[in-house]
């Protein structure tokens, strides 16, 4: 069934005077210094339903604004990769995984988020003297980013991520009990 012509005429008036929708965005700003030896890149981050995973993230850069939908504060959680070259075909072999601080990041409707990931706004920077839980590294690695962490175990109390075929490998020759 067609509409009346008066209701399509109508539409067509105001359809050209529509305003697009307003577009709610997220950016992440990795505040750490590059100058600092080795540099801590974002190799990844996730916050409410936004994976960065573009490549990296170079110290005193930003990622792209990614789209997002108006929240309250939700948690954040990223992977740094000290020294690691953004974008490189070498995954990094070294890892701190960070959450932030308090109740998380929120954005209203048509605006854009900016996280800044430094020691301030996030923990578990073991060289900055913050460590996350077992519990808040278990859940990090294992159910955040369990793709990156499935070859690794990771010890928050000193921020290593060990490959799994070496953890415990020095206890007898054979790595046997």
């Amino acid at each position: 069934m067609k509409p009346p012509l008066a209701f399509t005429f109508a539409l067509a008036l105001v359809a050209p005077g529509c305003a697009p929708p307003p577009t709610t965005t997220v950016v992440l700003d990795n505040d750490y210094s590059p100058s600092a030896t080795p540099p801590l890149v974002v190799y990844q981050a996730y916050w409410q339903s936004v994976l960065f995973d573009d490549g990296g993230i170079p110290a005193g850069a930003s990622s792209g604004a990614l789209s997002t939908v108006p929240c309250s504060a939700n948690t954040a959680y990223v992977v740094l990769a000290p020294g690691w070259t953004p974008g490189s075909a070498t995954r990094p072999t070294s890892f701190v995984v960070l959450q932030s601080r308090g109740a998380g990041f929120g954005v209203s409707l048509g605006d854009t988020l900016h996280i800044p990931v430094n020691d301030e706004t996030f923990l578990g920077n073991c060289d900055a003297g913050s460590f996350l839980s077992a519990e808040q590294a278990q859940f990090i690695t294992q159910q955040v980013f369990p793709n990156d962490f499935a070859a690794f175990t990771y010890d928050p109390a000193t921020c290593v991520a060990t490959p799994i075929a070496d953890a415990g490998a020095d206890s007898k020759p054979g790595g046997g009990p």
